[in-house]
């Protein structure tokens, strides 16, 4: 007889994903109809005049993108700072890795996908009520390399948001923004005085700048290539593995 995986199931993964979107499915309509409605009035509007517009609005999407993830992301484990509704979402048969996957699935991968293909149906009504022809690059803003850097920028900064969804009990998005607020000055702080402690003296003239005469060869191509590389490797491949891993410990913490 084969054991049980008390670990992970896809079938589980399945129902507890389908559970969720279906629990809060007016909602997301709602959300996806708000924010393809405004691209759209506001395509028209800007395409009205000039149809060239029309290919201009994607740094709109854009920011759109991020605020309504960042938003969507941080109330992802709303039912599990609800006294009415934590008891029946903690007593579900899933386990911890699972309810990270579904909410890491849900914010990272499926609200930007279903972002984009709103995003694309706005340029087809946009080009539609205008009389506007398709052509091959009206899409060129939705799938070019350029939208998905965008969309991966994203994802990896949408774990941050994914850890404060779990770690604050109330207003997640706006106490993540604070943190992140205070830990950049922190770091700010803390290179600076790593700076001057280092190279002892300093120039401002509009912004912080070290006397060049201070660095030797290995430390500027140390600051200026291979702590950049080692900043960018973190970025790229740690950031979102490190904010998942805070967040297990912290659905962990809930769960016992």
């Amino acid at each position: 007889m084969k054991a049980k995986n008390n670990t992970f199931s896809l079938t589980r993964l399945f129902f507890l994903g389908k559970r969720q979107v279906l629990g809060n499915l007016s909602g997301f309509l709602i959300a996806f109809a708000a924010f393809a409605g405004t691209l759209l009035v506001i395509s028209l509007l800007a395409g009205y005049s000039d149809p060239g517009r029309l290919s201009r609005i994607a740094p709109l999407f854009y920011v759109a993108l991020f605020i309504g993830g960042y938003v969507f992301t941080s109330n992802i484990f709303a039912e599990l700072h609800s006294p009415q509704r934590s008891i029946p979402f903690l007593t579900l048969p899933v386990s911890k890795l699972e309810r990270l996957l579904n909410a890491w699935l849900l914010t990272a991968i499926l609200f930007p996908v279903l972002a984009l293909l709103s995003y694309a149906l706005v340029v087809f009504l946009a080009h539609l009520i205008l009389g506007v022809p398709l052509t091959a690059t009206s899409f060129s803003m939705v799938w070019s390399k350029s939208a998905f850097n965008v969309v991966m920028i994203y994802v990896i900064t949408q774990s941050i948001f994914l850890f404060g969804a779990i770690y604050f009990r109330k207003h997640n998005f706006f106490k993540t923004l604070l943190s992140l607020f205070v830990i950049q000055n922190v770091i700010g702080l803390f290179l600076l005085i790593i700076g001057y402690i280092l190279f002892g003296t300093f120039k401002f003239e509009g912004e912080m700048m070290m006397q060049q005469s201070s660095f030797s060869p290995a430390l500027e191509r140390f600051f200026t290539y291979i702590l950049v590389e080692i900043v960018k490797f973190a970025f790229y491949y740690l950031t979102i593995p490190f904010f998942l891993l805070l967040t297990w410990f912290g659905i962990k913490e809930r769960q016992v």
